[in-house]
């Protein structure tokens, strides 16, 4: 694929590798000089949900990051039943003395 530098320096990048990298108008590239002339674009990580609070963290927090944080949050979480067992249900004789 080939784009154009404009007057202005500006250049346009095809919608596949846009689409591709999920670059919307506002994403941020990191611009780096590579090996022999060429241009290396990089996407620039946002901070997720559990990091905007990470950077909020007092020191000797326990979590280093949202991904430790969110880690950690999965592992709390209760295992399933391996038995299936779902919430007691009312019995038919139940629901029919509501109609009366």
């Amino acid at each position: 694929m080939e784009t154009t530098v404009t007057s202005k320096g500006q250049l346009t990048l095809p919608q596949p590798i846009r689409q591709a990298l999920g670059i919307d108008a506002g994403t941020v590239l990191e611009v780096e000089l590579g090996a022999e002339g060429s241009i290396v674009l990089r996407k620039k990580a946002t901070p997720g949900f559990f990091d905007q609070f990470v950077g909020l963290r007092a020191r000797h927090a326990p979590f280093a990051s949202g991904d430790e944080a969110r880690d950690e949050l999965r592992l709390a979480e209760p295992a399933p039943d391996p038995y299936g067992s779902a919430p007691a249900r009312k019995s038919p004789a139940a629901k029919s003395s509501k109609r009366r």
